[in-house]
């Protein structure tokens, strides 16, 4: 079996800042709004919820005064602060009502943020963290306040920034400033909960108010470079660094960037450099670790062959023949047609494919002697004695470029059950006669899909057996028994919600244990009858 084990994870004149006018929201009005991720009361004698954020949109539910709800976002559109309305935290979105006519009555619900080694049983999203500190905020004088307005109760708060926009469109050099900083403020706490496309959506809002303000126009630059990073757009995350490398002083975080780019793109001397360039001036225990691994690669693969196709660069032993190494690039080349079509993405970047002897496999990554492939943004795999792909290798290298797609789909978002059971089931696997002893596992031994919803790294064989298995039966059930259209949902939410029990609701109008319970049936029904 294969497994995907992701490591992922000049000055500023200060500014005096002019108190906001009288004209926004009392702070105790502020904290009667609802905001994201909080319950909320109906204030008014009758809502209405509205399908979109506009009066003129189809009315799909009325509310009646005292009823309860769910505020899942809160945004200022039209003059009217809007609240995404849902009947619970675990149900989907039923419209969009006026905020005035509700009263918040919890704080935030917050989950864990970004950079979570393995999943609880609480739910927590598991998220795979980039093994680099983002760029720090260059100083920037009035920063801190204005980000103390921002993020209030671990949400951004949407009526401020849009205050402020509208000072800085009719208001001077301070409350233009102040605009920026309270983009960059929501940008940087979007990054933190691993939300880089919302990031660039502040960091592109900040740029009319930057002007030549070198540090915020700094600030911005690592921000997009992070964000477009942790979409693995890594040949535009490189121009952005490059731009903010040329008006910073040597720096750390930027050099260090731009080694681990450069390892992803598999650019091996210049990743090093980098990397090394970020030691020099200040030693980190991460970076040190991205440029042991990249030396390694270096050291073994010094007289490794290398063929290039559209989307693959493929490196060989020496040992391998270019036969086999052309009859692999024709392989994946055509999995990657079938999976783009399967799962609805396209990875942006060439992906990286080393072929290795198998000593030399176990000496490079260190993995569990059960693990025959590995996906660590490099699709790894042990072949040796070959020289065309037989169908045993082919399943290997489509179940580790399904983790490609996946985890680039989902934004390192994709659970382990769900990553490994999609790539068994796209490699072509199916339960069969395994049913009976998961079913026997699942019953009496009180494993279940969250019992392995964490880290599989560290599993014993025994245990590994049944977490391929039963997360394999859970996407078997899905795909039979829902669908494709569903399992697309599913990969759709695991970017856009945020925990695993609100993609499970959002994709499948499921919970963990009724998805335990539709996998049992399925067995039973399919394979034991």
């Amino acid at each position: 079996m294969s497994t995907r084990f992701s490591p992922y994870h000049a000055r500023f004149q200060p500014v005096a800042f002019a108190l906001l006018s009288a004209s926004l929201l009392s702070a105790a009005q502020t904290q009667e709004l609802p905001t994201a991720a909080t319950t909320a009361k109906v204030t008014a004698d009758a809502l209405a919820i509205f399908s979109d954020m506009n009066r003129s949109s189809e009315i799909v539910r009325s509310l009646a005064k005292g009823d309860s709800v769910y505020v899942d976002l809160r945004i200022d559109q039209g003059g009217v602060k809007w609240c995404g309305v849902r009947m619970t935290a675990q149900t989907a979105r039923v419209g969009f009502a006026d905020c005035k006519g509700l009263v918040r009555t919890s704080a935030p619900m917050i989950q864990g943020g970004p950079g979570v080694a393995s999943a609880s049983t609480s739910g927590v999203r598991t998220v795979v963290e980039i093994p680099l500190a983002r760029p720090s905020v260059p100083t920037l004088s009035g920063y801190s306040a204005v980000k103390s307005e921002v993020i209030k109760d671990g949400v951004v708060d949407s009526g401020y920034i849009a205050s402020a926009d509208s000072q800085a469109r009719s208001g001077g050099s301070a409350a233009v400033t102040r605009a920026a900083l309270a983009h960059l403020a929501a940008g940087e706490f979007e990054l933190a909960q691993h939300e880089p496309d919302k990031a660039l959506e502040q960091i592109d809002a900040m740029q009319p108010f930057v002007g030549n303000q070198r540090n915020l126009v700094l600030a911005g630059l690592s921000a997009r470079g992070y964000a477009l990073l942790m979409k693995s757009e890594y040949n535009s995350a490189l121009e952005v660094i490059n731009e903010a490398r040329k008006l910073s002083p040597p720096s750390a975080e930027l050099s260090a960037m731009s080694g681990y780019i450069h390892y992803r793109l598999n650019q091996l001397d210049t990743a090093i450099a980098d990397l090394q360039t970020a030691q020099k001036i200040q030693s980190r225990p991460k970076v040190g670790e991205v440029l042991a691994q990249a030396l390694r690669d270096k050291n073994a693969e010094g007289d490794y062959g290398e063929g290039e196709s559209t989307h693959f660069v493929v490196r060989y032993h020496g040992g391998a023949s270019r036969r086999l190494a052309s009859d692999v690039v024709h392989t994946l080349e055509g999995q990657f047609d079938e999976l783009r079509d399967d799962v609805h993405y396209t990875p942006s970047e060439p992906i990286t494919v080393i072929l290795y002897p198998h000593q030399e496999f176990r000496d490079v990554t260190g993995v569990p002697d059960w693990a025959g492939a590995l996906n660590d943004g490099r699709i790894r795999v042990a072949v040796e004695g070959i020289d065309s792909v037989p169908d045993a290798l082919a399943r290997s290298l489509k179940h580790e470029l399904t983790h490609s797609f996946l985890f680039q789909k989902t934004q390192g978002r994709c659970p382990t059950w769900l990553q490994e059971g999609m790539a068994q089931w796209i490699a072509g696997r199916r339960i069969g006669p395994d049913a009976a002893q998961l079913l026997a596992l699942h019953q009496s031994g009180g494993k279940s899909l969250r019992s392995i919803e964490g880290s599989w790294m560290k599993l014993s064989r025994a245990d590994s057996w049944f977490a391929y298995g039963w997360a394999l039966a859970t996407i078997e059930t899905i795909q039979s028994e829902q669908g494709p259209d569903a399992m697309n949902r599913l990969l759709e939410a695991q970017r856009t919600e945020s925990s695993q029990e609100a993609a499970l609701r959002q994709g499948l109008r499921m919970n963990f244990a009724e998805l335990d319970d539709a996998t049992v049936a399925y067995l039973k029904k399919t394979y034991l009858q």
